[in-house]
């Protein structure tokens, strides 16, 4: 029988010192370490931004300013069964106006794939300096604690938990199940698939060409602006208390929109606009909209307290290598 792992060994993977967890052994004297299997990676930084790519090595690289050399080590994930992930409370002080506002994220609970989880981690403790790290394109998963500085990935496909406390998280063409974390930072994000969960304070979450099979943003009061590519089997759900959802699509997404705002306003302008997609609408107020967008399809469920919401036809996904 597989041993589930608690929620305080995850705690310390996730949120504390993961070699209070992970580090078993020497660091390693290379900054390369080679294996078998798709690996699992965790990564716990005080600064710097960290940059993830999937490459076609067959084990992790890890690239860092000699000065500031993080510490790497293997550990042994295979104890990991079927699990939740249980991330704490988060809290951030910052100046707002004449004196200081305080953004909070709950405790969030979330499930991670373990299908794939092998004998083969790695695990990188950084001491604030700019990082990059060469993974294999697919991996067992990925986690990544950032309690200072930004993360960027690009071309990774594997289950991943990104929390970014004040930093902004950036991602292209990345997929697989993932919750992304931050409190104040931005969250940009281009040609995404999988099951896609954002959750931030105040941080605007911007997606280009999501293909995402189903997604779940929640802000405060940061703005939310989604392309929909394609659309999956859903469900979408995008909930925000102050800040501007606006959500885009293009001639092939497919899907059926209930929006709507308790004191903002709901926009919708698909009609008028010169070879937009095809919408059918079944009910309409200032603070509401029912639509079939393209003949209709999985649901997406949009709702704010006292931000607006934008639905709108958009052509071809912005020309974008890096968000």
């Amino acid at each position: 029988m597989r041993k589930k792992v608690t929620a305080t060994v995850l705690l310390a993977l996730l949120v504390a010192t993961p070699l209070g967890l992970l580090g078993q052994g020497a660091a390693l004297a290379d900054d390369v370490v080679s294996t078998q299997s798709p690996p699992v990676l965790t990564v716990h930084s005080t600064g710097g931004t960290i940059t993830l790519v999937g490459s076609d090595e067959a084990g992790v690289r890890v690239t860092s300013n000699p000065n500031m050399r993080p510490r790497v080590n293997r550990f042994d994930p295979s104890q990991m069964g079927d699990t939740r992930i249980m991330l704490p409370e988060q809290f951030v002080r910052r100046p707002y106006g004449h004196g200081y506002r305080v953004y909070r994220l709950p405790a969030r609970q979330f499930t991670v794939p373990m299908a794939r989880f092998g004998s083969e981690g790695v695990n990188v403790e950084n001491p604030g300096g700019d990082l990059s790290i060469a993974v294999p394109r697919h991996v067992g998963a990925v986690f990544i604690n950032a309690e200072a500085g930004n993360v960027e990935i690009q071309k990774m496909h594997a289950p991943f938990i990104i929390s970014a406390t004040t930093g902004d998280v950036r991602m292209v063409n990345v997929g697989g199940r993932g919750l992304i974390r931050t409190t104040t930072g931005a969250v940009t994000l281009g040609g995404v698939g999988g099951d896609l969960h954002v959750q931030t304070a105040s941080g605007a979450v911007t997606v280009y060409g999501s293909s995402a099979n189903s997604v779940d943003v929640q802000s405060d009061n940061g703005p939310i602006y989604f392309r929909f590519a394609h659309c999956g089997n859903g469900v979408y759900r995008f909930r925000s208390k102050e800040g501007t959802i606006r959500l885009g699509f293009r001639a092939g997404a497919s899907a059926q929109v209930d929006a709507q705002s308790d004191t903002g306003n709901v926009q919708n302008l698909f009609a008028g606009t010169p070879g937009a997609s095809s919408v059918v609408v079944t009910q309409t107020s200032a603070h509401a909209v029912s639509m079939a967008v393209n003949g209709g399809g999985p649901e997406i469920t949009v709702t704010t307290t006292s931000g607006d919401i934008v639905l709108e036809p958009v052509a071809e996904p912005s020309p974008l290598k890096s968000p």
